[in-house]
């Protein structure tokens, strides 16, 4: 039997796994290396600081615990701090409370999703007075990314977000957000 070297135990899980039980040993091994390479990344890309560039008040509405750290670390290492709701009603009541510059919607959560959100929004809201909507999904079909685009929703990215992908998508939000700058609402 040989014997392992070098190597550092960050979990040790018992079986059987369930898949939250998969998603918290896998956000406690890489949470470490993440930061790291975040900040290293932030030092040597200023894209990466985008935040200081084009200041965004972000709304993510994202209903699975994974995609949305994934999502925040993202935005964090971009310079944001995002509210988070975890469904569409959670995210307009969000919207009702607060002026947000964007709001990045996963297009299936469970009680309202982002295609009705998108509808409710614009129901409720002028053009000028809604916040630049991206729609984030693990849908690659064309029909869903024409859905949203129908909808009204300004960019379509698909899951695990990019980082570029993000970026570009934010700096499109740039002349929306500075005609939003009205103040939070009561």
């Amino acid at each position: 039997m040989s014997s392992i070297t070098a190597i550092d135990l960050a979990a040790v899980p018992y079986h059987p796994l369930t898949l939250l039980q998969i998603g918290n040993i896998w956000m406690e091994v890489f949470a470490d290396k993440s930061d790291k390479f975040q900040k290293h990344n932030a030092r040597t890309n200023p894209s990466l600081r985008l935040a200081q560039e084009l200041p965004l008040r972000i709304l993510l509405a994202e209903d699975q615990l994974i995609d949305r750290t994934v999502a925040l670390r993202i935005l964090q290492s971009l310079g944001y701090q995002a509210d988070v709701a975890v469904n569409g009603q959670e995210a307009l009541k969000a919207l009702h409370h607060k002026h947000y510059d964007l709001l990045l919607t996963d297009v299936q959560m469970p009680q309202m999703g982002g295609l009705e959100l998108m509808q409710r929004i614009c129901q409720e809201w002028s053009l000028d007075e809604r916040p630049c909507i991206i729609a984030v999904t693990s849908e690659a079909m064309p029909e869903v990314r024409e859905q949203c685009v129908n909808a009204g929703m300004t960019e379509f990215l698909r899951k695990p977000l990019a980082v570029h992908e993000l970026v570009a998508a934010l700096r499109k939000c740039r002349f929306r957000s500075s005609c939003n700058q009205s103040e939070d609402r009561v």
